[in-house]
């Protein structure tokens, strides 16, 4: 068998924030964050052969809302290099721009197959994850961890287990920028500022009920839908917790079991049949 016929496969985890502190902008203009940062069992997928120069390949469900010119795996495989080029096929299983650090998944998973393809690859590649974008370092890591600073302080924190969820999209874009240059308006009564995450709660689930999305209320205002998700996660039965992930506008649910989890999502999706709602598990197994 030669190189070039070996295909290098990884998957995209999304990537939920069960907490996002936000705090005051800073100089440079990025704001710092805290967020407890979980991924699920839902994911896009990647596989890559090696070839003459980089190319890629969409498909899935959500493929016709994605430009392979400009698309992020792209941009990770030439800003890492190697030696060796890949042609890559992503198929696209999460909504695009919804808050679950979708194409930063794709582009960590993009590195980590291109170290597979090239068994090294040289630099400071922490630094170019960073330059890629602020969630791409936390999706190369893919495990639950905290997330400070504008994204490059991780603290991975196992054996917390895991939470039975549903992720709910209702369809509708929000600007992040946009977010972010109201937050910068509030007056600092409202602006709650960031917290201690770690040493909330003795558990997972504790943990996230212990903190908030600094960005959740901004983004309602925005998109008055996101308000009626939530609404429809808590009136599910068994449902723990019921938050926005990021900037929105997908929001998730915690449930006490898969079964109610799954129900919640089949409900939801029988009564609000545009909004992409998917049974998920969050975190590792102990």
């Amino acid at each position: 068998m030669t190189g070039s016929s070996i295909t290098y496969k990884d998957v995209a985890r999304a990537k939920v924030n069960l907490t996002l502190h936000v705090g005051r902008v800073n100089e440079n203009g990025y704001h710092p964050l805290q967020s407890l940062v979980v991924f699920a069992d839902i994911a896009d997928k990647l596989c890559a052969k090696a070839g003459k120069d980089y190319s890629l390949d969409i498909d899935g469900p959500f493929a016709s809302q994605l430009s392979a010119r400009d698309n992020l795996v792209l941009n990770a495989a030439r800003r890492v290099g190697g030696s060796k080029r890949a042609a890559f096929r992503l198929v696209k299983n999460l909504p695009v721009a919804s808050g679950l650090g979708g194409g930063s998944a794709d582009a960590a998973a993009a590195v980590r197959v291109l170290r597979k393809l090239n068994q090294t690859l040289s630099g400071d590649l922490e630094a170019v994850l960073l330059e890629i974008g602020a969630d791409v370092p936390v999706c190369y890591l893919s495990k639950t961890c905290i997330m400070e600073g504008v994204g490059e302080r991780l603290t991975p924190i196992g054996g917390l287990g895991q939470l039975n969820a549903v992720l709910v999209n209702p369809g509708v874009a929000v600007s992040t920028q946009k977010i972010f240059e109201m937050f910068d308006q509030l007056d600092d009564t409202t602006r709650r500022g960031l917290a201690e995450p770690l040493t909330l709660g003795d558990d997972l689930l504790e943990k996230a009920r212990g903190g908030r999305n600094d960005l959740q209320n901004i983004a309602i205002g925005i998109a008055p839908v996101i308000q009626t998700v939530l609404d429809g996660l808590e009136a599910q039965a068994g449902c723990q917790l019921a938050r926005m992930s990021g900037s929105g506008a997908t929001c998730f649910g915690v449930f006490e079991t898969p079964e109610l989890a799954r129900a919640a999502a089949v409900l939801l999706k029988e009564k609000h049949p545009d909004w992409w709602c998917a049974p998920t598990v969050l975190g590792e197994a102990v």
